[in-house]
């Protein structure tokens, strides 16, 4: 049963988009989900990954030039609302094609079996007694831990861009992600400069519906997922901080695929 509507952004970087999405068809139930990839101005080098992946992609939105990360998860979210208010029409309903959670992968993710099964499962369980807003499988180190649930998970106010998964209300609650950036007082970089598109800020804290603003907390599980591409980040062009654990397993993998 169709749970999920996944997107993912990618720009120029097909060796990590080809691994990633190699490892999504084979960690990830196709029945479950419902998969848009944004090609944020690189035409030949995603057209000539994607051509492999036709049974996965079921849309894909194309930038002609290189517009950002915020413009590209807002023209995601657009898409992937009006796809469900379709589907949700009261005269007309097919609440098989209706999804209630949505998740954000970069194009450097690598995953491990039923991912997406046990973000929806324990995401569902804690949702409420934990007010949670999102969820991710990827460690973010530089974010500290607010409560250990035990049995893997934890609980943090902030995560990382690289992942983050909600109901789809609540993802929608915040659209669209405005052009300036209350967190650097300057018009959103795409990211060209080294500064980074601060699209995890206004999930987490700038929007009045914000993870922090709402009194809300995070949900996250060290090694569900793992970021692939942390020592290709454009924030700050710097290596991004992670566990010695998730870059054994990242090692592990690279080597065997």
């Amino acid at each position: 049963m169709l749970v999920a509507d996944i997107f993912v952004t990618t720009k120029n970087r097909p060796d990590l988009l080809r691994a990633s999405l190699e490892s999504l068809r084979e960690n990830t139930d196709r029945s479950l989900f419902r998969l848009t990839v944004v090609r944020d101005g690189d035409f030949t080098v995603s057209e000539f990954v994607l051509k492999d992946f036709t049974d996965l992609v079921d849309y894909t939105i194309v930038h002609r030039e290189n517009e950002g990360l915020a413009p590209a998860i807002n023209h995601a979210l657009a898409h992937i609302e009006a796809t469900n208010r379709y589907f949700q029409g009261p005269q007309a309903a097919d609440l098989t094609k209706v999804t209630n959670f949505v998740c954000y992968n970069q194009d450097d993710l690598l995953f491990t079996p039923k991912w997406l099964e046990t973000l929806v499962s324990r995401f569902s369980m804690f949702e409420k007694v934990h007010k949670l807003g999102f969820a991710s499988g990827v460690e973010s180190i530089e974010h500290a831990v607010s409560k250990d649930l035990g049995g893997g998970m934890v609980l943090k106010p902030w995560i990382r861009a690289a992942q983050m998964f909600a109901r789809r209300e609540y993802w929608m609650s915040m659209w669209p992600i405005p052009r300036f950036d209350p967190e650097t007082q300057q018009i959103r970089a795409r990211p060209n400069d080294g500064m980074g598109s601060g699209v995890d800020w206004w999930f987490v804290r700038n929007h009045e519906n914000s993870v922090v603003k709402s009194g809300r907390t995070c949900l996250v599980i060290p090694g569900l997922v793992l970021h692939a591409g942390y020592r290709d980040s454009t924030w700050l062009k710097r290596e991004l901080p992670e566990s010695e654990h998730d870059k054994q397993k990242i090692r592990e993998l690279c080597a065997g695929s």
